[in-house]
């Protein structure tokens, strides 16, 4: 029985590595059905754990959550505390990847840290660690993370964990724009990636070598070849999520320098993609970025309709930070055309979704904008009154 269990999971990594998702779809199928038939309970739980993380991949967000989902039950029935951590950590991955559900991924990372951390599991405490950092709001809190999981990468050993950990460190520095530190890292996270000949890892680094190559105005055409590369591995590997978020990097990369035809080009391509896979949290992000780049555009018409369509797709999803974000969004363009009750309007329902959600640091924000909303209209009204007309932004 050891050697099985130890046989699957390494398998299962190792086709993780090389973007064999749907040769583990197919193994994890033939091992769950022995293992429930057998009554091996353990295998069961890291059958679905595999089953869950190739679906979560392939872009099968609703299967890859109820394998999940039946590992957890299972593992809490059977009372195994490493396997309870795994699948949260997995868990925490779906609802971030699958369903953009921060609060949710954050609540499982920390759950899974504190059972690894108790029982001294030091290889699950570094792989949770990875995850509440790469999902951490704030960077600095990224590389406090990073730097503990390199030391415990380093102690075991591992050198994946090591070149995840200092992706994470890269990435860090690439929100602080100290982009000379993060291309440091990222090359030498690259040497750790191909040591491990982990494909998919490797790729992801050198998206974000594009990246940052991408902000020097000298090498941004090879910046974007680097990133379009990236992009294509992550569709030959059919890994959705890589490909909507590399998308999303060329997009941005794109407005960054002002070239909004291209911008749209991979926002549209991230619409398309979302629509294929009918997933409606993917199309809700999209919707969200086209009303972004509307606004830029100065069409405040388009953005509204935009907008509002991220809003109900967001209620429908039943994903209330990203419906508030959307309606303070929609505040900010009622706003820039002086139509100052329509952005209070919005602005309420975002400050009373993020009070609901107990989340201070946003209601203060959207409480700063009404406020900034009454000052507008009293300044207009003075104007007015003054035979002076103010422009829309």
């Amino acid at each position: 029985m050891p050697a099985k269990i130890d046989n699957l999971r390494y398998d299962i990594t190792e086709l993780m590595k090389s973007g064999g998702f749907n040769e583990i779809v197919d193994r994890c199928h033939v091992e769950l059905t022995l293992a429930r038939r057998e009554k091996h309970y353990s295998v069961e739980v890291i059958a679905l754990l595999g089953l869950a993380q190739a679906q979560c991949s392939l872009g099968h967000f609703d299967f890859a959550r109820d394998y999940v989902n039946q590992a957890i039950d299972a593992a809490e029935a059977i009372g195994s505390r490493s396997l309870m951590t795994d699948a949260l950590v997995i868990r925490a991955r779906t609802a971030r990847e699958g369903y953009l559900q921060t609060a949710e991924a954050v609540d499982d990372y920390r759950q899974a840290v504190d059972y690894s951390f108790e029982s001294g599991d030091m290889r699950r405490y570094g792989q949770s660690l990875l995850g509440l950092g790469e999902i951490a709001a704030n960077p600095e809190d990224s590389s406090k993370h990073a730097w503990k999981v390199i030391d415990i990468a380093r102690e075991l050993n591992d050198g994946q964990m090591e070149a995840r950990a200092i992706l994470l460190l890269s990435n860090a520095f690439i929100r602080k724009q100290d982009f000379s530190k993060a291309n440091d890292g990222l090359l030498v996270a690259l040497r750790k990636a191909q040591s491990v000949k982990d494909r998919l890892l490797e790729s992801v680094i050198i998206g974000q070598q594009g990246l940052v190559l991408a902000q020097d105005s000298d090498s941004f055409e090879r910046g974007i070849q680097q990133q379009l590369t990236a992009l294509e591995v992550a569709r030959g590997m059919e890994s959705v999520f890589h490909e909507f978020m590399r998308l999303y990097t060329l997009a941005m990369t794109m407005l960054a320098v002002k070239d909004l035809s291209d911008a749209r080009d991979y926002f549209d391509q991230m619409l398309a993609l979302s629509q294929d896979i009918q997933h409606p949290p993917y199309e809700m992000y999209a919707l969200g970025l086209l009303g972004q780049w509307q606004e830029l555009r100065n069409q405040p018409d388009s953005a509204i309709a935009y907008y509002q369509r991220a809003v109900e797709m967001a209620r429908t999803v039943s994903n209330p930070a990203s419906e508030a974000r959307y309606l303070h969004a929609l505040g900010s363009v009622f706003q820039s055309q002086w139509e100052f009750e329509g952005a209070r309007r919005k602005y309420k329902e975002a400050r009373a979704i993020y009070q609901a959600l107990d989340d201070s640091r946003n209601a203060t924000r959207v409480r700063a904008s009404i406020v900034y909303s009454y000052f507008l209209a009293f300044a207009t009204s003075i104007m007015r009154l003054l035979g002076m007309k103010p422009d829309s932004n």
